[in-house]
């Protein structure tokens, strides 16, 4: 859900950019390991940095593609690993407890906002 944070923020998009119960994808710093994925549901919003703790590859199959066919988990399409929407845990692959890079979120009329200074990924990354 939104985490309260007094950083300073990003405009990302505005919620209805997101159909409610799918995720989008986006890249608000053009670097790789600072590509986002967003999972809506109702008025709330989930980001997480778009690489699996597996081996830190991006999870989406095709564009905007992150949630398995009934949209309840996100999935990392290369090796199948499911994870929580709400907390990003890895509940079933070769990734089993790890966790997705979590990225703070506030709604703010109708605006998804994430920190201007996001999460980094492990080093090593292109």
């Amino acid at each position: 859900m939104g985490t309260m944070t007094s950083e300073p923020m990003q405009r990302l998009c505005a919620l209805d950019d997101i159909p409610d119960g799918d995720a989008r994808g986006f890249l608000p710093n053009r670097r790789r390991e600072d590509r986002l994925m967003v999972v809506r549901r109702g008025d709330c919003a989930y980001a997480y940095l778009n690489t699996c703790p597996h081996n830190w590859r991006p999870l989406d199959w095709a564009q905007d593609k992150f949630l398995n066919t009934r949209g309840g988990e996100i999935v990392c399409f290369a090796h199948g690993a499911h994870f929580r929407v709400s907390d990003g845990v890895c509940v079933s692959g070769v990734c089993e407890g790890d966790r997705l890079i979590p990225v703070p979120v506030r709604i703010e009329q109708g605006e998804v906002l994430v920190p201007a200074a996001l999460p980094e990924a492990p080093e090593g990354l292109d």
